[in-house]
């Protein structure tokens, strides 16, 4: 009986230990796999971000050759599977038809604003998908100013005060142009032509309130539509949507095109160190008990006496 009892012991220690191992390989591997997966995708934002900054300052410059050679590396890189599978189907449209644009824009002489407006669109779009904190919503502040400055052109008393407006809400129409791509690839469609679609009815309640003779009545619907506006920059730039891979499209209409995947860290983080550490070290503490038990078995089953043996009479008058 006591044979089968130790036997069980050191065979359960054993797989014990065995188990344990097997787990620490099986972590260890799928640790050094993500790890290489990181890294491809590290190396590819990387070379990416150098190339969009190197359109946009050329473009900011004015040098036309080395801003179509930099947008021709630009498109080839976004091109790669590791990029494409961050961001949202919709943003890669927009996207790759900004690339396009910018192709037309730099073949023109003079390219001008039009040049620099892709090249700062595309620029915005990479840093969006490989930066913590985007370039792209430092808009936000921008965009409140323009607000502002828009609410301002009805509430002082102009002389023209439609043409006031409209050009308010047309430098609202540039910055907003500036990062939509960007932001197609970290939000919601819905979100980004919520927005738009608001640009486009306060352009119509401006119109329409120059045609109007009672100020109240116009004040009003003009106050209406900005308000709608100014909730709907506010969600647009306070969204923080799950992350998911372009290829996915989610079910409902609120949630469709999310944000996307980020670089993650390239060592595993410490919590998962902690882990293989203590697997590592319960399987040696578990080496040793077993070792222990194994010897107590043994002498047991040698001597037909517990172990350790008892003291002799000797010892215990000592």
């Amino acid at each position: 009986m006591r044979k089968t009892i130790g036997a069980t012991l050191v065979l359960a220690a054993i797989l014990m230990i065995t188990s344990g191992c097997a787990s620490d390989w099986v972590r260890t591997a799928a640790v050094h796999e993500k790890s290489e997966s990181y890294a491809n995708t590290a190396t590819s934002g990387i070379k990416a971000i150098r190339i969009a900054d190197e359109l946009y300052d050329a473009a900011n410059k004015g040098n036309r050759q080395l801003a179509y050679t930099a947008l021709i590396q630009l498109e080839r890189e976004s091109k790669r599977t590791e990029v494409r599978a961050m961001g949202t189907s919709k943003g890669w449209k927009a996207f790759d038809a900004s690339i396009q644009s910018a192709k037309k824009a730099f073949a023109q002489k003079p390219n001008g604003e039009e040049a620099y407006l892709h090249a700062a669109r595309l620029r915005l779009a990479i840093d969006a998908l490989y930066r913590s904190s985007p370039l792209w919503l430092q808009y936000q502040n921008v965009v409140q100013e323009d607000l502002e400055r828009l609410r301002q052109a009805w509430v002082i008393e102009w002389e023209d005060r439609s043409s006031a407006e409209l050009a308010a809400l047309n430098v609202l129409r540039i910055h907003a142009e500036r990062f939509e791509v960007a932001a197609l690839l970290e939000r919601p469609e819905a979100d980004v032509t919520h927005f738009q679609e608001l640009m486009n009815r306060m352009e119509y309640a401006i119109v329409y309130a120059a045609k109007s003779s009672g100020a109240k009545e116009r004040n009003r619907n003009l106050d209406r539509v900005w308000l709608e506006l100014q909730n709907s920059a506010d969600m647009l730039f306070g969204d923080s949507s799950v992350t998911k891979p372009a290829s996915g499209e989610p079910s409902e209409a609120a949630a469709t095109d999310p944000a996307p995947a980020r670089i993650m860290p390239l060592v595993p983080d410490m919590a998962a160190r902690e882990q293989l550490a203590t697997m590592f070290i319960a399987a040696f503490v578990m080496g040793i008990l077993a070792f222990v038990g194994w010897q107590r078995y043994k002498f047991e089953e040698s001597h037909g006496a517990s172990y350790p043996p008892p003291k002799s009479p000797w010892e215990r008058d000592a």
